[in-house]
């Protein structure tokens, strides 16, 4: 088998269609598993109450971004490399794996006493103990590596499906009989034990690890920026629930750990799009205009999902806590609508990164992360401490601005063409008419509170006025899409 048939496992000519075909197809799979998990969420939420919530929210913003911290980017860099023995190569790059991932779970053990005695909840150190598998985990999941990098989707995404799936059947009756946060513990655990098992029994090369030093060098090498933006990632996510924390107890840390669990799903388009994309940006890696086309319409077509879903949030969050949450849960409104248009500012470009990584340029990510956390820890937190909830979302939308300006500059660099304010302005002309007519109706029957009818027609219009713009100004774009995934016609990307 060649190269290119070893990567990508179809002609090369084939590329466009099956990277419309493998969005569909991912956002099947991924939408479906965020939609689980969304549901899960919400109904664990409205369960266990704000303290249950934050409590499990500190164990697993901890142990996620522990996963994080371990997920530096090996598996990018086994797609983007073309070495003549794959099999080889694999079990080089699952030595390394393997070894970051047992660092991983023994840092969760070590760090279990410590996340105890910062909040001062004997009961962190059982629930961080219980979770401390998920590196391992993760790392024994390498065998989709393979399939990803053949852009063979089904298979990667069929594997990820059974963690949600799995872990939706498990907590959430779980939930329902023990009233405990422990479901939520359990409940993964089965997931990703079903995900290792399925992955091992399917992988087309044995899960024997060679261990080389000059593998671990050369892998981490690439690695390096993109642990650096986990860590800056951990010091963001850790430090808001942290900071809650002291300021407001366990209920305050459940109010930030809601707001960010609903705003977080506002990247899933942004993230289907560019695992998509990833292995054929590194198979057109020297063709710059062809990548320029693949960034502005990923770019578009992410802000489809992106804006929309920010907008909702903002102008729906009173409604989802009063009529599904319940009215303890209204102190996170604030803290929901603020990162909602946080998220929506920091979506904007989101794939630019993929474009770097794939000709093994790294560092300018964790130049964008480092400014980040500089902006989160001089702006957001002393704004929470000076002027409560309000000072915080103030602060966490100028660390979103402060992530655009360093970004811009990078797709510049890039791609001279394109600006980032301009994609930006056009994707946002769909949510921002949509929710001029909410607020329109709001204010010719009022802005009281609503009941659930009320609120599902209002969601309705807006859902009506926002799609309806955006079919009239991407249609274009969103038939070429459909074009490529019913018969893969060769027709020029819209640029």
């Amino acid at each position: 088998m060649t190269e290119a048939g070893e990567r990508l496992a179809f002609p090369r000519g084939e590329l466009r269609a099956r990277i419309a075909r493998g969005g569909l197809l991912n956002a099947l799979f991924l939408g479906g598993g965020e939609a689980l998990a969304l549901l899960q969420g919400l109904i664990v939420t409205a369960l266990l109450g704000p303290e249950q919530i934050g409590l499990y929210g500190i164990v697993a913003t901890t142990a996620m971004t522990i996963v994080q911290l371990r997920r530096v980017g090996i598996d990018e860099a086994f797609v983007a490399q073309s070495a003549e023995h794959q099999e080889l190569e694999f079990r080089r790059a699952f030595g390394v794996e393997l070894g970051v991932g047992i660092a991983g779970s023994l840092t969760i053990v070590a760090l279990a006493p410590l996340v105890a005695l910062a909040y001062g909840d004997d009961r962190l150190v059982a629930l961080t103990l219980a979770v401390a598998y998920l590196p391992l985990a993760f790392s024994l999941q390498a065998p989709q590596w393979v399939f990803f990098r053949r852009m063979d989707f089904l298979r990667v995404r069929v594997l990820q499906f059974a963690i949600p799936a799995v872990t939706f059947a498990v907590a959430v009756p779980l939930t329902i009989v023990t009233d405990s946060v422990w479901a939520l513990v359990i409940g993964p655990l089965c997931g990703n034990a079903v995900a290792v098992v399925a992955g091992i029994v399917v992988s087309p090369y044995p899960l024997r690890p060679i261990f080389e030093r000059a593998a671990a060098r050369r892998y981490l090498a690439f690695s390096w920026p993109i642990f650096v933006t986990a860590l800056a990632t951990l010091i963001v996510q850790q430090g808001q629930i942290l900071a809650f924390d002291i300021g407001g107890g366990l209920e305050a840390a459940g109010f930030i750990t809601l707001a960010f669990t609903l705003t977080r799903y506002a990247d899933r388009a942004d993230q289907i799009v560019a695992t998509t994309l990833y292995p054929a940006i590194c198979a057109v890696v020297d063709q710059r205009d062809t990548q320029q086309r693949m960034f502005v319409a990923a770019s578009r077509l992410t802000m489809i999902w992106t804006l929309p879903f920010c907008a909702g949030l903002i102008l729906f969050a009173p409604d989802l806590v009063h009529l599904v949450l319940g009215d303890e849960w209204e102190p996170a409104v604030l803290l929901i609508q603020g990162l909602a248009g946080a998220a929506a500012l920091q979506q904007v470009g989101y794939v630019w990164f993929s474009f770097y990584r794939a000709r093994a340029n790294t560092p300018p990510q964790a130049v964008e992360s480092a400014a980040m956390t500089v902006a989160f820890l001089v702006l957001a937190l002393p704004g929470l401490f000076l002027w409560g909830f309000e000072g915080f979302v103030v602060g966490r939308i100028a660390v979103s601005l402060a992530m655009l300006a360093v970004r811009e500059h990078y797709v510049r660099a890039l791609f001279p063409e394109v600006g980032l304010l301009r994609l930006g302005s056009r994707g946002a002309v769909p949510a921002l008419v949509g929710a001029a007519v909410v607020v329109l109706l709001r204010v010719a029957f009022g802005d009281g509170d609503r009941g659930a009818g009320e609120a599902v027609a209002q969601l309705a219009s807006f859902a009506l006025v926002t799609g309806t713009v955006t079919w009239a100004l991407e249609r274009a774009l969103l038939e070429d899409v459909a074009g490529q995934v019913r018969g893969g016609v060769a027709t020029e990307p819209v640029a």
